[in-house]
């Protein structure tokens, strides 16, 4: 299956909030993974422990977007839009 732009944008950012979380978090089993960026390709490509390390970066980047999507949604619902606000008016 050929990879396309959306999927390279969002294996920057799930990898982006993973390594972050490495970094924040200290987890220096995971440092000398998180440090290199790889691309989509090498990351498909890898094999063994680094792969095992790269999952475990990509699963904190996806825990780290999941948790930020939800302190998002529950904000959006705690505020209402200016239609529901201006139609109590």
């Amino acid at each position: 299956m050929p990879i396309i732009e959306s999927d390279r944008i969002l294996f920057e950012r799930v990898w982006a909030a993973g390594a972050k979380m490495v970094k924040e978090n200290r987890i220096s089993a995971l440092i000398d993974v998180a440090i290199n960026t790889p691309t989509l390709e090498q990351y498909q490509d890898a094999h063994g422990q680094r792969m095992t390390d790269m999952i475990k970066v990509v699963q904190l980047g996806i825990a780290q977007l999941r948790c930020g999507a939800g302190l998002a949604q529950s904000n959006d619902a705690q505020t209402p839009s200016r239609g529901f606000a201006n139609s109590r008016n």
